[in-house]
């Protein structure tokens, strides 16, 4: 009886998980920079805008 060398049992397991592997930490990268994009565009410096105050009439005259 001959043993197929393509069973099962024989196959390394470094040869099936190669190809999961990398896409975990890819798709993780892929989301941190997304994450990190996403917060630069919403924060930053906001343009400043000009606050009157109502000064009253008898401050204006000293």
């Amino acid at each position: 009886m001959k043993i197929k060398r393509s069973s099962s049992v024989f196959d390394s397991p470094r040869r099936r998980s190669s190809v999961r592997l990398p896409i975990i930490p890819i798709a993780v990268i892929v989301v941190v920079i997304a994450l990190l994009m996403l917060l630069w565009s919403r924060g930053g410096e906001k343009p400043q805008t000009r606050v009157e105050k109502a000064i009253p009439a008898e401050k204006l005259g000293k």
